[in-house]
């Protein structure tokens, strides 16, 4: 997954998430080597999209960052833009052309890793999700 301030990738076995900083005040840094404090100044830094994608980083990586946030300014999170086919399959970690079962299975699989109520978040699994749905509309 990508935005215009962060590249990230999700490891589809384990769940974990990683990446680096694409432009920004930490441009060109791994998101593994910073602290908290990073993270959050960067959150109030870039666009809805790549806030998204760090809000969902940061609450798999720091639970209770959110709230501990709240105390002081904060920042806000808007719904992504529309997703691409070609960023459906590569959340979903299939190749183009994939087929209904294996673009469920792959669905299914992720979804059990990431859904909120398993320790992921509604960010991601939102997601997961609009990319079964985009790549399901071309077989329908």
């Amino acid at each position: 997954m990508w935005t215009a301030f962060l590249e990230m990738e999700l490891d589809h076995d384990t769940g974990r998430m990683y990446g680096h900083v694409l432009a920004g005040s930490c441009q060109g840094a791994s998101l593994d080597a910073l602290d908290r404090a990073a993270l959050v100044k960067l959150f109030s830094e870039i666009d809805a999209d790549s806030r998204d994608l760090l809000g969902a980083y940061l609450d798999r990586r720091e639970p209770g960052w959110r709230e501990y946030e709240e105390r002081g300014a904060g920042a806000g999170s808007t719904a992504a833009g529309k997703m691409s086919e070609e960023e459906a399959y590569q959340i979903l970690g299939l190749q183009p052309g994939a087929s209904t079962e294996e673009i469920s299975r792959a669905h299914r699989s992720l979804i059990k890793k990431l859904h909120p109520d398993q320790g992921g978040t509604t960010y991601l699994a939102s997601r997961i999700n609009e990319a079964k749905d985009v790549l399901l509309r071309r077989h329908r």
